[in-house]
C-alpha cells in the first residue's frame, strides 16, 4: 500500500492545509471523490451568504472530530475551489483521517 498523501493535502507544523472542490446545492452532503484539484465535497446548502462554507466547515469538523474554530479559509471563500487550513491540530492524525475519508475502501 502506498503511504503517500494525496496532492491536495499539505502537512505543516501542527496544521494541515487542504484543497477542496465544493459542490453546493446537492441533494445530500457527502464526499464525492478524491480529485487532483482537491477533495470534492457535495453540500446541500446554496452558495449564498456563506451558507455552503458554514456547512462545509461543520461537515469537516464533525468528520475529523476537531473543533470548528481550528478551520481557516486561506483562499477561495467565495469560489468553489477552496484552500482551508486546519490547525492547530495533530497534523498527522488529521491527514490520515482525510485520506481515509477520501478513500473509504482503504
Amino acid at each position: 500500500m502506498d503511504n503517500a498523501l494525496p496532492t491536495w493535502i499539505t502537512i505543516g507544523d501542527r496544521a494541515v492545509t487542504i484543497e477542496i472542490v465544493a459542490r453546493p446545492g446537492a441533494s445530500r452532503r457527502r464526499i464525492i471523490r478524491d480529485d487532483p484539484r482537491g477533495l470534492v465535497i457535495a453540500l446541500t446548502s446554496a452558495p449564498e451568504k456563506g451558507k455552503a462554507n458554514d456547512e462545509l466547515i461543520q461537515f469537516l469538523a464533525t468528520e475529523l472530530k476537531v473543533a470548528r474554530s481550528v478551520f481557516t479559509f486561506v483562499r477561495g471563500a467565495t469560489s468553489h475551489l477552496k484552500t482551508i487550513r486546519i490547525g492547530p491540530c495533530d497534523a498527522s492524525a488529521v491527514a490520515a483521517s482525510l485520506t481515509i475519508l477520501a478513500n473509504p475502501e482503504m
